[in-house]
């Protein structure tokens, strides 16, 4: 990985070895094509199928920890990687919209469960997803 700060490759590497796989293409999933969480419909120009690992984590580092400023805006380590890992999932605008307000990662982490359980509430066919979304939100 290349040079980026010590917290980003960890929070990044538990992103991708713990959530975050290899090339996937479930078609009720609204991301489409996606490989280490880079989906083809936030990235249409980006080759999905053809993705390295290093590409991913720079898009990660520019698009989500250094476009949002995660380091300054979240001094908290695990509040940090949590609202980042979110970011990925739900998408980072949501994620830190969330995150607004909670006192520490333990009050966001019931936040963004509640959130995954009014998404299914909404949208039942996305009940399928809803148990992995909830383990991801509670880590």
């Amino acid at each position: 990985m290349a040079d980026y700060p010590d917290d980003f490759k960890k929070a990044c590497d538990d992103l991708i070895d713990n959530w975050e796989g290899g090339y996937v293409f479930d078609p009720d999933d609204p991301g489409g094509m996606t490989k280490y969480g880079i989906c083809a419909r936030s990235y249409p120009s980006v080759d999905i199928k053809n993705l390295t690992r290093d590409q991913a984590v720079a898009i990660y580092y520019w698009d989500f920890w250094q476009k949002y400023n995660l380091e300054t805006l979240y001094p908290d380590l695990q509040m940090r990687a949590k609202v980042f890992n979110m970011g990925v999932l739900m998408g980072i605008n949501e994620a830190l919209l969330l995150a607004r307000g909670c006192n520490d990662v333990v009050e966001y982490r019931l936040i963004c469960k509640k959130h995954f359980e009014a998404i299914c509430i909404k949208n039942p066919k996305d009940n399928r997803f809803l148990r992995g979304w909830i383990r991801r939100a509670m880590a």
